[in-house]
């Protein structure tokens, strides 16, 4: 049926025909179908209302060597498949390969060929190639593995030339091919409609008529008074304009000074020299109590940039103000609140406020798509934070749906290749495609991305230098660890030079770098070089910031790796203590922390004390997030594998059967983390069925001596005057010779040497 695809038809044509393409959309979603036929049964089911929507887009396949995710996912989810029959169509690789594949899918009954010029079957018939206008795969049949035989194929063709259908037949033909009705019906109930259309307005503008006659006394009355109403108007019009004439000099300046602190403009200063700025500009700002809407717009500004250099709470406390100057005069829908909001919601995200962060974001996309429409720039790039935050939450299939959405919507409105926005959605989109595995498409992305940026804004670019690491997280996780080590050096001496050695951006630039080495397994290099940068961040940034625990976290699963015990529990332990003192026991961190801390000891084969920490960070998450979210259901896997392995096969089935359930309805089938504990739960089941205990699935038989700290504050008592400077964080290594010598190798890495 119709209903159960998400396009009515995908277009597939040569990049010459575009234009062709572009008018043929636009005439058959704009076409109305009789009413009379609307609800009737055609061939494919109940007959829609328009011929909606049409699925045109191929632009991403220029510099690709197979078809896209995306179009091969639109494939999918249209109904029919119609051909721009050309000579250009023929040569096209791209179109003979849609046909394929949608042949494939089994639908090769519902592929409508459209001629625009040249010779159907001139090849076949007449072995005239240069005429051909349909291409091979719509003349061939296929076989069960969706290759083309030899066997030839004659499709029914509509055809646009004037010798032949012309347009108005051609285009019918198309409709009663996609509803699945006969020709001569269409044209009859469509010949039938336009005359019903045609009396309708006769008689419309007969009575308009009729009105004219009378509207034109009372509009001659109302001229007479609407000059009287346009006279006071103008007066009171100037006025204003000569009161506003005398502060605007004065709050231009004010106004132009702090805007020029936008993250834009900033990417090259000295970090502690712009909070200096910051800080001196949020107490200048405070001097414009009369103009709030001015001190407003300055605060989102000042946010924005505080969140560019990964002040997290100050950027929060500026936006925070800006609502609150914003929240009498201003209405719902002012454009400074909707950015402060945005801004606030990407601060929750970088903090981990996911749960704050997703239904703000998601009620913007309501608001601005009602004030805009869901094609306006700022809609879409709400769309693309959206993405992000489900990305991070591990909602991996919706954060592609909604980033590949935004992307068909780009491609529609005809971008450059080198659009800010366009270049953003892919990046995202890379981003999504390397959390969920996908590494040959994130690669392709992050590459074709990386390559324009730094085209367009030069290599020594803050956000080509960012999209460049994308690139080295493709390559790392592909294993190409030659060509990720060699870039990462590169993108780590450029931040160096561009940002500063303490810039958040060139410490995440140094992080992927020893990533790098320990999935070399060189973890004592790695180690070193983690400790540095721990020393770095926690100078720069403060023990608690959030880019401080991601790398003290991966120290401690390098430690776990060199079989180091103690240190990792120490390092994670002291994360948790250092998140509940900032955030408490029930936020999203502190519970993620405590996880982590859960799965040290379960592979320590500590399976009870995993079990009731687990317990306990279950009762909060369901509690503070609820059953369905993806940190909820981590746990209860981890639940459901504790039991496994202390042979409580009931209890783990019922755990991992009701996580299984919520996994695949809410992140998908395929998901990672679906699959993981459909994987174990057949593992039990298998057990079961064989009467075969294997007890070391995850441990490999050896549980080693932990001697660490007790279970986390919260299950017994808790010291509220505990130091946060606990003596087992862990320093680097005074004598950083190996250190200082491999950073300041030259990179071998050349990025004019980078293949599209």
């Amino acid at each position: 049926m119709l209903s159960d695809y998400k396009y009515l038809a995908f277009i597939t044509y040569a990049h010459k025909d575009e234009e062709r393409a572009r008018w043929l959309r636009k005439k058959l979603e704009g076409f109305r179908v009789p009413p009379n036929l609307i609800g009737s049964n055609g061939l494919y089911g109940p007959i829609p209302t328009r011929l909606y929507p049409i699925f045109r887009d191929r632009d991403e396949l220029a510099g690709s060597a197979q078809l896209g995710p995306l179009i091969e996912k639109a494939l999918e989810q249209s109904s029919h498949l119609i051909v721009l029959c050309s000579p250009n169509a023929v040569n096209s690789r791209w179109v003979n390969e849609e046909i394929r594949l949608f042949k494939k899918m089994g639908k090769a009954d519902r592929v409508l060929c459209l001629v625009l010029e040249g010779e159907p079957m001139a090849e076949d018939t007449n072995g005239d190639p240069e005429n051909e206008c349909i291409p091979l795969a719509a003349r061939r049949e296929i076989d069960q593995e969706g290759n083309l035989t030899e066997r030839i194929f004659e499709p029914g063709a509509a055809d646009l030339r004037p010798s032949a259908d012309g347009e108005s037949d051609a285009i019918l033909k198309i409709v009663a091919g996609l509803v699945g009705v006969g020709l001569d019906e269409i044209k009859q109930r469509d010949l039938l409609a336009r005359q019903k259309r045609m009396a309708r307005f006769a008689s419309i503008a007969c009575f308009f008529a009729i009105s004219a006659i009378g509207l034109a006394s009372y509009a001659f009355y109302q001229q007479r008074e609407a000059s009287v109403a346009q006279s006071v108007a103008i007066s009171e019009r100037k006025s204003a304009e000569e009161e506003l004439d005398k502060t605007k000099t004065i709050t231009d300046f004010v106004q132009n000074l702090f805007l020029s602190l936008d993250p834009q403009n900033t990417a090259g200063m000295d970090t502690e020299l712009l909070k200096t700025m910051l800080d001196q500009g949020s107490l200048k700002a405070q001097g414009l109590l009369e103009k709030p809407d001015i001190e407003a717009s300055i605060r989102v500004t000042l946010g924005k940039t505080y969140r560019s250099i990964g002040s997290y709470e100050k950027a929060q406390n500026e936006l925070q103000r800006a609502l609150k100057l914003l929240e009498k005069k201003e209405a719902l829908t002012s454009p400074v609140k909707l950015e402060a909001m945005n801004e606030i919601a990407m601060v929750h995200e970088a903090l981990g406020n996911y749960l704050e962060a997703q239904p703000l974001l998601t009620k913007l996309i309501e608001l601005r798509t009602r004030q805009l429409g869901e094609g306006h720039n700022q809609v879409m790039e709400v769309s693309i934070d959206l993405a992000t935050v489900n990305r991070r939450i591990g909602k991996l299939e919706l954060a592609e749906d909604q980033c590949t959405q935004t992307l068909s919507l780009l491609n529609d409105q005809n971008r450059s290749k080198d659009d800010p926005l366009l270049l953003k959605c892919m990046t995202e989109l890379a981003k999504i495609y390397l959390a969920n595995d996908k590494i040959a498409q994130g690669e392709s992305l992050s590459r074709n991305v990386y390559e324009r940026t730094r085209l367009l804004l030069g290599e020594n670019h803050s956000l080509s230098l960012k999209r460049g690491q994308v690139l080295v997280e493709a390559l790392r996780k592909g294993n190409k660890l030659d060509d990720a080590e060699n870039l990462s050096k590169y993108l780590v001496s450029k931040f160096q030079s561009v940002l500063g050695d303490i810039h958040p951006d060139s410490l995440g630039a140094m992080d992927s770098l020893a990533e790098i080495l320990a999935a070399r397994m060189d973890l004592s290099t790695a180690i070193e070089i983690y400790l540095n940068i721990l020393e770095l961040k926690r100078e720069a940034l403060g023990f608690d910031h959030p880019e401080t625990i991601a790398t003290m976290k991966a120290t401690a699963r390098l430690h776990k790796l060199l079989g180091d015990s103690e240190k990792s529990l120490n390092l994670l332990y002291s994360v948790y203590e250092r998140l509940q003192q900032k955030y408490g026991y029930e936020h999203p961190e502190t519970l993620r922390s405590m996880n982590e801390l859960a799965g040290l000891y379960m592979e320590a084969g500590k399976n009870e004390e995993a079990l009731k920490l687990c317990e306990s960070t279950l009762a909060l998450e369901l509690r503070v997030m609820g059953e369905q979210d993806p940190m909820t259901l981590q746990t209860m896997f981890m639940i459901g594998k504790i039991h496994h392995l202390s042979d409580r096969k009931e209890e783990a089935m019922e755990y991992l059967g009701e996580t299984l359930a919520k996994q695949e309805k809410l992140l998908g089938f395929d998901n990672a983390e679906a699959t993981r504990t459909r994987d174990l739960l057949n593992l039990i089941l298998s057990e079961q069925a064989i009467a075969v205990i294997q007890l070391d699935n995850d441990t490999n038989g050896s549980v080693f001596d932990l001697q660490g700290p007790p279970l986390p504050d919260f299950l017994f008592n808790i010291d509220e005057n505990s130091s946060s400077e606990k003596e087992f964080f862990p320093k680097p290594n005074q004598s950083n010779e190996r250190f200082e010598e491999y950073l300041n190798a030259p990179p071998v890495f050349n990025p004019s040497t980078i293949e599209d």
